[in-house]
């Protein structure tokens, strides 16, 4: 080792053997990303509802019993078939819904005996034959009316029976419905190209067909992935545009490309080697990771070429010097970035586990970029005019005035009051705000589209003209074998129907069980009367009239509201959105109907809560839990890992404390717009949170280094640093803000433009504060860990002759 580079650290040596031999360590990264980049190819991407649920949560698992007998629940589609004028009863129409039955009925992907419609065999009417002979028919099946006298009939015992008048047929017959459910392991993209196929076969100028149910949700979703990409392409070159028109070299722009490059195949790599399935909707984060990279790269190109121009030009001093400053600060922003993800784990839920897991290794391979850019900038042998970067001159550009004006404006006696006042108010508002954020989706329809796509769309159509829809809430019975013969079940079942039916009038539309069934056949055995439209109340009795039931339907058909050995059965309720006040209100009436009566009967329990509205409730329970548990699980862990870095108590709570108030603010947004919080956008905010972190990492650094500079000035080394290191903070925040709010304005995903506007708000609030609230607290508060001269800063860095010769340079 050469004398000039006494005394030396371990650090000081690994950072100098590695820049010495920077093209061999080049090429082993090289080598490596070539082997990631084949692990790149084998990813799995695919959205699988199980992993979106909280695998713990008693609904999920009771759902996940229950979905063996009766069906998911989660992934039923509702199909429309409107008339574009006039009714639906029309041989035409009719026929065009007889077709589209046989042939979803004939999906290898659906449930059969989940299929329904007015054409379908399982749908049946009751009827007085000659003599009092009552037989059980086929509503519809296995042919449509012919007749006029046929269709006179057919309206009648569509609109005289309620299970079937707004249910299968919108009251004003206009449109008619055909309700299935896919199987589990189905994918999204399969179910799209079959709806979708579906859509535009049976739509002309006659009918038009509408949608909605989850596995077309996401299906949409995966039909906006090459808009997605165009979106993330535009992206990119804004970012070399932006990075080109800031460093106005080829190193500058060159090597944070390079570097997000490589470091996005080793994470895509990790991702496809570890078989973890990359959800579609997670493919945001992955650019935002990049655009994480490019700003992290950029804070240290800027460093590399202030060396340069200190070292007169040479690029090894540059490259040495560069990795041995930025790696502290690097490090401690990385392992800011990784807990924010790491974190994630504490989520109960498979997806966002799933997430912590790549995300973290994602994030840590960003502690390469402290060697990565000064390495690729270094090894170009291309002149440089490193004029700009003089710290003689750093102090007398525009930009440098303005941040110096407004720093200043910060710290000055007679406004740092005004600069805390207007904190400690926003702060006060912010908390405020905060609370009101929601959990889960605010608004009706889907908060990943906006209200004009034809899925928010047809989810009005259909709110609006049936009782039916997607959302659906199942009470499920068990108990000993033919214990649903006990009248005291199917009793509770329809007051439980009835009590929630009235305590949300505003979005409870209808329900389905055997009852239906039940109450019907017994008025048509007492002749229409409608005193009989009722269930026995003795058991004898019931089991005769539901024995009735069980042979007219059939087994297969049973299994919508009974197992084959009838001791379980369920009760879905039908409301009008999931969203998450509606959600807490449908809970809250749930569980105050059992409040008041017996959950359990001689000989077995009822149990809450099943379908699609169960799985929302659970979902949202979840993210309540784990969202605190996250945010103090990060706030602690950067506490820690910031006072380990600087070695100083003092230091986590001045980096933490500001970063709480810049979440909050976040935060704020998302409540004022609203946007709720879920399984899409607790990610982002992780990533928020490590954005926060970066900028004030790099400022206190910088301190340390210019307080012995400046002679103990505690005004003249903010400014320096504000000079410096504060020019990477704002030209960062522009390289990642500019692409980023690309998003709002090109993408129909409202979910993506939304989460681009709101990291682009996360990094602009954060620049403000790294130019206001970080350097008043260091006037103020003069932290000790500042002015301590660690023993690595102190290491001269002269390269002469001889030095030179010794390595061959």
């Amino acid at each position: 080792m050469p004398t000039y580079c006494q005394p030396q650290t371990r650090l000081d040596r690994f950072c100098w053997f590695v820049s010495v031999h920077r093209i061999t360590v080049l090429a082993l990264i090289v080598l490596i990303t070539a082997i990631f980049a084949y692990g790149a190819t084998k990813i799995k991407s695919e959205v699988r509802i199980f992993e979106l649920m909280p695998y713990d949560h008693p609904y999920q698992k009771l759902h996940a019993k229950f979905a063996e007998i009766f069906g998911t629940g989660g992934s039923g589609v509702i199909i429309a078939l409107k008339a574009r004028q006039g009714d639906i009863f029309n041989t035409r129409t009719l026929n065009k819904l007889k077709h589209m039955t046989e042939e979803v009925s004939l999906w290898d992907e659906v449930y059969r005996t989940l299929t329904t419609s007015i054409a379908s065999y399982t749908t049946k009417v009751v009827k007085t034959k000659a003599k009092g002979v009552i037989v059980t028919e086929s509503l519809m099946f296995p042919d449509i009316p012919r007749t006029e006298q046929e269709m006179i009939e057919l309206k009648k015992n569509i609109f005289s029976d309620p299970s079937k008048s707004g249910v299968l047929v919108s009251e004003d017959g206009t449109a008619a419905l055909l309700i299935t459910e896919f199987k589990e392991e189905v994918s999204y993209k399969r179910s799209l190209e079959l709806l979708q196929t579906l859509r535009e076969k049976y739509s002309d100028d006659q009918t038009s067909v509408h949608i909605v149910g989850y596995p077309m949700l996401m299906g949409w979703v995966y039909s906006l992935a090459p808009q997605m990409y165009m979106v993330f392409g535009m992206s990119i070159v804004a970012i070399i545009l932006v990075l080109i028109l800031i460093f106005r070299n080829f190193q500058g722009m060159f090597s944070p490309v390079v570097n997000a490059f490589i470091l996005t195949i080793w994470g895509l790599g990790f991702t496809g080697f570890s078989g973890i399935n990359f959800n579609p909707m997670l493919y945001v984060l992955a650019f935002l990771v990049g655009s994480r990279m490019i700003g992290n790269s950029h804070q240290i190109a800027y460093r590399y070429f202030e060396e340069l121009d200190a070292s007169g030009g040479d690029r090894l001093a540059a490259c040495y010097e560069t990795t041995r400053t930025m790696w502290i600060p690097n490090l401690a922003a990385v392992l800011a970035d990784v807990a924010g993800f790491t974190v994630l784990i504490l989520a109960k839920i498979i997806l966002m586990q799933y997430l912590a897991v790549i995300m973290s290794f994602w994030m840590a391979t960003i502690l390469l970029t402290g060697f990565l850019v000064p390495a690729v900038c270094s090894i170009f042998p291309f002149k440089v005019d490193t004029s700009e970067w003089k710290k003689e001159t750093c102090q007398t550009d525009w930009m440098a005035r303005l941040m110096i004006r407004i720093t200043n404006f910060s710290i000055s006696p007679g406004t740092r009051y005004v600069t805390g006042g207007i904190i400690v108010v926003l702060a006060a508002l912010c908390l405020y705000e905060m609370s009101q954020l929601k959990i889960g989706d605010p608004e009706t329809g889907s908060s990943i589209f906006y209200h004009d796509h034809p899925f928010n769309q047809d989810t009005a159509l259909i709110n609006e003209r049936f009782k039916a829809s997607s959302e659906n809430l199942a009470l499920y019975y068990e108990g000993e074998e033919k214990s649903i013969y006990d009248p005291a079940v199917l009793a509770t079942f329809e007051k439980f129907n009835r009590y929630m039916a009235a305590e949300l009038p505003d979005i409870y539309k209808y329900s389905s069980s055997i009852i239906d069934i039940g109450k019907t056949l017994n008025l048509t055995l007492h002749d229409g009367d409608p005193i009989w439209y009722q269930l026995y109340r003795n058991e004898e009795q019931l089991m005769g009239l539901l024995g009735y039931v069980r042979t007219s339907l059939g087994t297969a058909n049973l299994l919508r509201f009974a197992d084959p050995t009838l001791e379980r059965a369920q009760i879905n309720l039908f409301f009008s959105d999931h969203t998450s006040d509606n959600l807490l209100r449908i809970r809250d009436a749930a569980y105050g109907f059992f409040k008041d009566n017996a959950s359990k009967t001689g000989r077995g329990e009822f149990l809450l809560a099943g379908g699609r509205i169960g799985m929302e409730i659970a979902v949202n329970e979840e993210m309540k839990r784990a969202h605190l548990l996250i945010d103090l699980s990060v706030y602690a862990a950067i506490f820690l890992l910031c006072s380990l870095c600087f070695r100083s108590m003092v230091a986590g709570l001045m980096l933490t404390l500001p970063l709480i108030l810049a979440n909050a603010m976040c935060f704020s947004y998302m409540s004022l717009r609203n946007i709720g919080l879920s399984i899409n956008t607790l990610p982002v905010a992780a990533i928020g949170a490590g954005l926060g972190v970066d900028f004030a990492i790099y400022l206190y650094s910088r301190c340390m280094e210019e307080f012995s500079k400046e002679g103990a000035d505690w005004r003249n080394t903010i400014m320096q640093s504000i000079c410096t290191c504060g020019k990477a903070i704002v030209y960062t925040g522009v390289t990642v803000i500019l692409p980023i709010i690309t998003w709002y304005f090109f993408s129909d995903m409202k979910f993506q433009a939304e989460v681009g506007f709101f990291l682009s708000i996360i990094m602009g609030i954060n620049v403000i504060l790294a130019l206001t609230l970080h350097p008043l607290l260091i006037y103020i508060i003069k932290p000790k860990f500042i002015q301590r001269k660690y023993s690595e800063e102190q290491i001269p860095s002269r390269f002469h002759s001889i030095g030179r010769a010794a390595i061959g340079g």
